[in-house]
């Protein structure tokens, strides 16, 4: 079987150029914090992710994600490194590894797991039904979006609004949307920290915690976190 499936290739939803939605991990991710979950990756095809996030051209899959940087590679305060899982699935890629396939196929191969959408890029790149039609079977999943300004409602029932402050977040939760803060201490009775986080001392895994699937989960607060990652120095700057 193929270690993944590419299940968009097509104009991204962001700025219209062309992206590829890949799914891969299907043997299980070895990330100690989200556990083995299905994992996705949201690339440019025509550019390693390097390139694109240098040559500022990553906003085809992360849009206006305050994270980026600044159009050169620095001050990026995004945690995901991009040398690991988006410079070796983009490799695969090029090599021809991951065969094209319908959502709908590759959600019987995945039915019963959890999966995690965008860990790479922004899900909102790509358009809605390709994810519902992804997780049709599926245990859960977690899923992360900047672009939660100009959503419809029902990607809020899908992905966390990730924000950047507590003005966002009262913004947010007053538009419907549930929440996923990086920044200082959670605000009490509105939000809790992530359960998975070194800070709450990793006592549960994604894949078992299920509070980050939008509205979708039964959880009534929000989730957040402290700036980790490679980029955990610039986002703490930033949040000064």
């Amino acid at each position: 079987m193929p270690s993944g499936y590419v299940i968009y290739d097509g104009p991204s939803m962001l700025d219209g150029e062309r992206i590829v939605a890949i799914v891969v991990g299907l043997d299980g991710s070895r990330n100690v914090k989200t556990g083995k979950m299905v994992q996705t990756y949201i690339i440019r095809p025509d550019m390693a992710p390097i390139e694109a996030v240098r040559a500022g051209l990553d906003a085809s899959i992360c849009g206006g994600c305050t994270h980026r940087g600044d159009g050169t590679g620095g001050a990026r305060s995004c945690y995901v490194t991009l040398i690991h899982g988006p410079h070796q699935v983009y490799g695969a890629f090029l090599r021809g590894n991951y065969p094209d396939a319908s959502p709908e196929a590759v959600a019987h191969i995945v039915a019963g797991r959890m999966i995690r959408l965008g860990t790479y890029g922004d899900p909102a790149a790509v358009p809605l039904p390709v994810w519902q039609a992804l997780l049709r079977w599926s245990a859960g999943h977690t899923g992360y979006s900047h672009q939660w300004r100009t959503m419809t409602e029902a990607w809020s029932r899908l992905v966390m609004a990730s924000v950047d402050s507590v003005e966002e977040m009262d913004e947010a939760h007053a538009e419907g949307w549930r929440t996923f803060r990086v920044g200082a201490e959670a605000v009490r009775g509105v939000e809790i920290n992530c359960p998975a986080s070194k800070e709450a001392g990793e006592r549960t895994q994604c894949i078992d915690c299920l509070l980050c699937m939008g509205t979708t989960s039964r959880s009534p607060r929000s989730i957040q976190i402290a700036p980790h990652g490679t980029g955990a120095k610039y986002a703490l700057e930033m949040a000064a």
